[in-house]
């Protein structure tokens, strides 16, 4: 009897290897910073593979990260009606998605931030080979600089002590609520 891999194991080896279904991202977030990205890929037997990135352009780089495995084209759907009900999503283009997250990755980096810690996983949903030139072309921060703005779940004073430490004063700006 074959063993079935567990999703996790089937992500890791296999995920980069799936055809790119869709992505899509949230409609307003050139002038949030705040960005929802769907990028989802398509197995062998026709179901879906669903990676979700919460990425904020302005300082923190890859906020959340999940995946959602095996689901129907029907649970597909629902789930991005669902979405759409909070923010709108619109289509985009593979490398452009890929392009937002890899560069807000790095531009974190540069700060200090590392991704969310479930990367190790939905990382092997994206493929560093679909960056390309148009990275260059997405602002990160605002005016040349990091811009935190804090959300209700930020732990304001780890961040800006991240900054303090990585930049000092006057190399980010930031907004609390």
């Amino acid at each position: 009897m074959k063993q079935q891999l567990s999703p996790e194991k089937y992500i890791t080896g296999k995920g980069r290897l799936l055809p790119i279904h869709e992505c899509f991202i949230s409609e307003d977030w050139g002038k949030s910073g705040l960005a929802t990205v769907v990028i989802s890929r398509k197995m062998p037997s026709e179901k879906i593979i669903m990676g979700l990135y919460l990425v904020d352009v302005l300082c923190l780089g890859l906020k959340d990260t999940s995946y959602k495995f095996a689901m129907s084209a029907i649970e597909f759907s629902e789930f991005l009606n669902n979405l759409n009900q909070n923010q709108a999503m619109v289509k985009c283009e593979p490398n452009f998605a890929h392009n937002l997250i890899f560069g807000a990755i790095d531009f974190a980096s540069e700060s200090g931030f590392s991704p969310n810690k479930g990367f190790k996983i939905t990382e092997y949903l994206l493929n560093t080979d679909l960056i390309d030139d148009g990275i260059d072309t997405i602002e990160f921060g605002r005016n040349g600089k990091p811009l935190f703005v804090a959300g209700p779940f930020d732990d304001v004073n780890r961040i800006i002590g991240i900054l303090e430490r990585n930049l000092g004063t006057g190399n980010y700006d930031y907004i609390m609520p």
